[in-house]
């Protein structure tokens, strides 16, 4: 391997599919990345998971090279796990995610009784939110089925091995928030820090839950500053006497 052959991987969130990342993919051209349908997500047509651990374990065995591994909300929670129990994690960038987002009661009825909550939906953006952007998402909601959504918000809730997962990585964290986000718990910063001093963060402003979708190349220029970041730590392991 050589330095900076590092390549990134793109884990999307509940209920979404690669299609999350595209307002990004033009500003990663030349760097190696492979954004990912989950099982039962867009074109992957396996049996969706029922826990994060198990998406973990199946996207494991597709990593053969070091990567960065970047996940939206539930997709965070999946890197978290996958850094965890794969070697080639060499950094992990949690967009809009934290080790723990539990799921309102009244969300996961909903969702089980075949419907996604409007509100859930309007309070993913920021207000105001672009108009295009908003119909661009409702269409994108018909992508999954509702009830392999509603497995990934019950696998939301359900895992609980996120603190004592991310308290163990010895590899560079970024935790990349939209400063107007209504989604993540309360004190989600203060708390990851605390939990592993090897993570940074970073808030964009004008961004809600999908700043991805909203500020794109701010997210980009974050990503590409943690790859420097992710690289040069490399550089020093190698050259380290």
């Amino acid at each position: 391997m050589q330095a900076g052959d590092v390549g990134f991987v793109f884990i999307h969130g509940a209920g979404g599919t690669q299609s999350k990342w595209r307002s990004i993919q033009s500003g990663m051209r030349g760097y190696r990345a492979s954004y990912v349908d989950l099982p039962g997500h867009g074109a992957n047509a396996l049996e969706p998971q029922a826990s994060i651990e198990a998406y973990a374990t199946g996207l494991s065995d597709t990593i053969q090279g070091d990567v960065i591994v970047v996940g939206h909300s539930m997709g965070g929670m999946i890197g978290i796990e996958l850094a965890a129990r794969n070697q080639h994690v060499k950094g992990l960038a949690l967009v809009a995610s934290h080790y723990a987002l539990p799921v309102h009661d009244r969300i996961l009825s909903q969702l089980k009784e075949g419907s996604f909550p409007e509100s859930l939906f309007y309070a993913s953006y920021r207000k105001p939110v672009n108009p295009q952007l908003l119909e661009q998402e409702k269409e994108e909601i018909s992508l999954v089925p509702v009830e392999t959504t509603y497995l990934d918000f019950r696998a939301c809730n359900s895992y609980v091995n996120g603190r004592e997962a991310i308290a163990r990585l010895n590899i560079p964290i970024l935790a990349l928030y939209g400063a107007d986000d209504r989604l993540l718990p309360v004190a989600a910063q203060d708390n990851l820090m605390q939990a592993n001093t090897l993570a940074s963060a970073t808030s964009v402003t004008e961004a809600g839950h999908y700043v991805m979708l909203e500020r794109p190349q701010d997210v980009v220029d974050a990503l590409l500053a943690f790859e420097d970041r992710v690289v040069r730590q490399q550089c020093h392991k190698w050259l380290k006497p």
